[in-house]
């Protein structure tokens, strides 16, 4: 909310979707055209890292939406699984490598933890 304020370009979208679109767009051949309008977003929020598996098409795709952004754009990650792990998500490792070196350098981590959100039962009101 705080970059939309500051008129900043902002794109929210899961993993998986974002990995889905860049499939498609391979197939449809406007891949640079999609990764181009990925790049040019000032903030990228990549929601639920790590609930897919990462062949290594899914790794060279992520690739290549991390290794396109300007280093003055932010990407911002949220995933229940924790930093540490990671790494294991790719199936290779290379790009794991490439991909965390792009995701973590310079990076700011806040690790939250609590109750779900969207498990927390509605409060009954009496009458």
């Amino acid at each position: 909310m705080s970059a939309l304020r500051q008129f900043k370009t902002v794109k929210y979208i899961k993993a998986s979707q974002l990995i889905n679109e860049l499939s498609k767009a391979e197939k449809l051949d406007n891949y640079q055209e999609v990764l181009n309008q990925y790049a040019a977003y000032d903030l990228l929020a990549v929601d639920d890292f790590g609930l897919m598996n990462l062949d290594i098409n899914k790794c060279r795709n992520l690739f290549e939406v991390f290794d396109s952004r300007d280093p003055h754009k932010s990407i911002l990650v949220i995933s229940q699984i924790p930093v540490a792990s990671w790494y294991d998500m790719f199936l290779e490792h290379t790009y794991a490598e490439a991909c965390l070196a792009r995701l973590l350098s310079d990076a700011y981590r806040l690790e939250m933890n609590g109750r779900n959100m969207r498990n927390i039962e509605p409060i009954n009101k009496q009458p």
